[in-house]
């Protein structure tokens, strides 16, 4: 799964990576930097790079640039916070008169 971003110049992307994952650039130009990368990369529009480690990779923009990247993860604990949401509105909300507690 990716998704499809578009950057001002000089605008930061972070993003959580794996290895293997590609960032594919449509239009324009990045420079990126991977953790353990020995050189960051400039790329331009139809070049795909694949990280070679993955972590926390940053993308910038070198003008408006459209990039194809991995999705992102899901965050941690936002099933719980759906749950805690949840039952705080059941909380407010009056029990039917035919529901049975």
């Amino acid at each position: 799964m990716s998704r499809i971003i578009d950057l001002q110049r000089g605008e930061l992307l972070r993003l959580d990576t794996a290895r293997g994952d590609r960032v594919q650039v449509l239009y324009g130009a990045i420079w990126l930097t991977e953790p353990r990368r020995l050189d960051d990369v400039f790329a331009a529009s139809g070049d795909e790079v694949v990280l070679d480690h993955g972590g926390r990779v940053l993308v910038e923009a070198q003008g408006f640039a459209r990039v194809i990247v991995p999705a992102a993860p899901p965050q941690a604990g936002s099933a719980g916070a759906l749950a805690r949401l949840l039952a705080a509105a059941r909380r407010l909300l009056p029990v039917p008169a035919y529901a049975t507690t």
